[in-house]
């Protein structure tokens, strides 16, 4: 009978996805806390005392934040897809937070997409192809299949006007500079949002420039390896 729970639990339809409902079920998976009527009560995740990771809930918008808050979890917030959501709703995790079993106190993580180099020309040269990419998104141009831009087929492109305005308008989803430049900007919308960790998005298709970038990145903020 638990091995058919298990399975059941494991394989839930994908016809009707109940996001509250799951999210409700993994976390009581964790702090073994389910109903006694439940039917999942007896399925043991794993033996002995409880382990509880660290669990973040990943967001872009007000509603993240919402079931971090309700549920004392951390927040990972994808600044790229909500710019101007941000701040605001990192401020109001901080504000709104409360300890539960899982997190004691608020931890929250700010996503950023990252482009840089020495200077911010060659910055700004290396992030065409990422600029491209998500132009033809934002444009509705991107055809299923299509690869990532190289940096030659993103500086000879010809943008439509569609793609030009999805290009300005995606401007503030990106950090693109010099080290200095970009260093600045990370460190003000760490401030900003008193986040406790910036998890760097990269795309580079150049691999000795994103080793270069890397390095920049981890002399500027003092970053050691144990690798």
């Amino acid at each position: 009978m638990v091995i058919a729970l298990t399975a059941y639990a494991l394989r839930r339809s994908q016809e009707v996805v109940n996001f509250p409902e799951q999210l409700n079920e993994l976390l009581s998976f964790f702090s073994r806390n389910f109903a006694s009527d439940h039917p999942f009560r007896n399925i043991e995740v794993i033996s002995g005392e409880p382990a509880i990771p660290e669990l973040y809930m990943l967001g872009s918008s007000d509603g993240g934040l919402n079931f971090a808050v309700k549920e004392g979890l951390g927040l990972a917030f994808a600044s790229y897809l909500s710019p101007q959501m941000t701040v605001p709703v990192l401020r109001a995790y901080k504000e709104r937070f409360k300890p539960s079993v899982f997190m004691s106190v608020p931890r929250s993580i700010i996503s950023a997409i990252v482009i840089t180099a020495e200077t911010d020309d060659e910055a700004k040269y290396l992030a065409a192809p990422l600029e491209l990419l998500w132009a033809r998104m934002y444009a509705g141009t991107l055809m299923q299949g299509q690869p990532f831009p190289s940096l030659e087929e993103a500086h000879s492109h010809v943008y439509s006007s569609a793609e030009k305005e999805a290009r300005k308008e995606n401007r503030n989803r990106f950090i693109i500079g010099g080290i200095k430049t970009v260093s600045d900007q990370l460190r003000n919308l760490a401030s900003e949002t008193m986040v406790d960790e910036v998890m760097l998005w990269e795309a580079y298709t150049d691999k000795v420039a994103r080793h270069k970038a890397y390095k920049l990145l981890a002399d500027e903020f003092k970053l050691s390896s144990t690798h």
